[in-house]
């Protein structure tokens, strides 16, 4: 194999360059996932007021002293994290050549089936934000493990059927 030619090699700039029009099937998941966003916002707001009323929360700060209000302040920080990463997400449905696919993407074909996992990585992401959140709030990782299997199989998924609609 010559690695030099495989290393050296760019990506067809015009594949990308061609303009997609918005399905209904788009329109529904960027949707879907605009209401995941504000439905995490509105359970970071739930449990920030029940974090609020409790009086024993304590955290132990970078100086090694005991701070009162951690998981509140922790709440808040995950939710402004967890909103940067989806809409970072989100922008890269519009701009695939931001992502980096493990297939060379040569034709139309595979570029729609990039941007449809981008925006179904982005309602994972949104339901995995809102279980996050729950499982700082109540201490439990287990809220995690099912997100975290949807995401592992869309990107498997996806890949494979990006990979086949290149041949």
């Amino acid at each position: 194999m010559d690695w030099k030619r495989l290393f050296n090699e760019k990506r067809s700039a015009e594949i990308y360059n061609v303009r997609m029009p918005a399905t209904w099937t788009d329109r529904i998941l960027e949707f879907a996932a605009l209401l995941l966003l504000l439905a995490m916002w509105v359970v970071a707001a739930v449990l920030w007021r029940q974090a609020v009323g409790e009086e024993s929360i304590f955290n132990l700060s970078f100086a090694k002293e005991m701070q009162e209000d951690g998981l509140p302040l922790s709440l808040l920080f995950t939710t402004c994290i967890w909103t940067v990463v989806m809409l970072l997400i989100g922008y890269s449905a519009y701009r695939p050549r931001l992502v980096n696919t493990p297939v060379r993407i040569t034709t139309v074909r595979q570029l729609k089936l990039l941007v449809t996992q981008m925006r179904v990585m982005n309602i994972v992401l949104g339901i995995m934000g809102i279980c996050l959140l729950l499982s700082m709030f109540y201490d439990s990782a287990v809220w995690v493990l099912v997100p975290t299997a949807l995401l592992l199989f869309f990107a498997v998924f996806f890949s494979i059927l990006i990979r086949r609609a290149g041949r």
